[in-house]
């Protein structure tokens, strides 16, 4: 097998539709990663996907030697292994047979036509999903514990099919708020929780609740900087869809600014779009990290004009499976 891959001012219309048409490139490239092809049996495709991520996120921080890269993953294998019959097991080696052909055969056959390993990618990938699935296999019948049953419903281990998770997180951004005719710096950051469950092999649906920060720098009277903070609450709606170790997350969310002067916040409104990476399930927890960009409008209440918020950060949290 081949060494691996080393891998400012308002808005204007134009701007607004530059926004829309990012956010279906980011719905595009989800649906076309979701209809990748995946096995149709449930245990095969749960056990499929549970290596598959693992051999990525291996990929990603460099694979080298086969042997040691499946040493380090067997574990991780066997806890999904395990739960699924050796018939099915053999089902899904033959069905990764079939997607290498269709991927246009070995890997070291692609390299050696075409002298470029990323041509060989997916055909590398399937190799060492396969190698993965017979490395523990050979060991199952005496490492897998009593207590991981081969179990005719498995839907996975690393993915949320058929689960009802919980999704804590972090956030934090900075940006620029547009008020009036100024351009402000601005930044923020909370925490939230998010009731989430699996619809199928990709797609995670929650909805949840958010509390935090946000501040901008702006002139006061006298004219000099100062940051105007006010406390935030939002009830997000989340649409996550994953490929293996891959996230692609795309929201909706009212959001209120308490601000000491307003009795009653108007009601405004974020959207934005993120891209992430995925660890292996820990016990019932699988960290991840989520890159997103959004629009944030609040309309104009009796104590400020209304404002438009472009802004750029990072989601820091956890998928729990109770």
């Amino acid at each position: 097998m081949p060494n691996p891959r080393y891998a400012w001012g308002r808005p204007s219309s134009d701007v607004v539709m530059n926004g829309r048409n990012l956010t279906w490139v980011w719905v595009l490239a989800a649906l076309t990663q979701g209809c990748a092809s995946l096995p149709q049996p449930a245990p095969q495709r749960g056990l499929y996907m549970d290596l598959r991520k693992a051999v990525e996120l291996s990929d990603d921080t460099g694979w080298v030697v086969d042997r040691v890269q499946l040493e380090a993953n067997e574990e991780a294998a066997l806890r999904s292994l395990c739960q699924v019959e050796p018939h099915a097991r053999d089902d899904l080696d033959a069905w990764i047979g079939g997607q290498l052909a269709l991927a246009g055969g070995p890997a070291e056959d692609i390299y050696r036509q075409t002298g470029d390993l990323d041509d060989a990618g997916e055909s590398l990938t399937l190799e060492r999903t396969r190698a993965l699935l017979r490395h523990a296999s050979a060991s199952a019948s005496e490492d897998c514990p009593f207590w991981l049953e081969p179990d005719p419903e498995f839907a996975g281990v690393e993915g949320d099919a058929d689960r009802l998770v919980l999704l804590l997180e972090t956030r934090g951004f900075g940006g620029v708020l547009l008020k009036e005719d100024d351009a402000i710096l601005a930044a923020g950051g909370g925490a939230r929780v998010l009731v989430g469950h699996g619809v199928g092999a990709r797609l995670t649906l929650a909805v949840g609740g958010e509390v935090g920060g946000f501040g901008g720098l702006e002139d006061n009277e006298a004219g000099t900087r100062r940051i105007d903070a006010t406390i935030t609450a939002a009830t997000p709606a989340l649409l996550r869809f994953s490929s293996f170790g891959r996230i692609i997350d795309l929201e909706l969310s009212p959001v209120w600014r308490f601000r000491p002067e307003a009795d009653e916040p108007p009601t405004g409104v974020r959207v934005n779009a993120g891209y992430g990476f995925a660890a292996l399930r820990t016990s019932a927890f699988m960290p991840y990290l989520v890159l997103w960009a959004g629009y944030e409008y609040q309309p104009a209440d009796h104590a400020s004009p209304e404002d438009h918020a472009v802004m750029l950060g990072s989601r820091v949290g956890v998928d729990l499976d109770p």
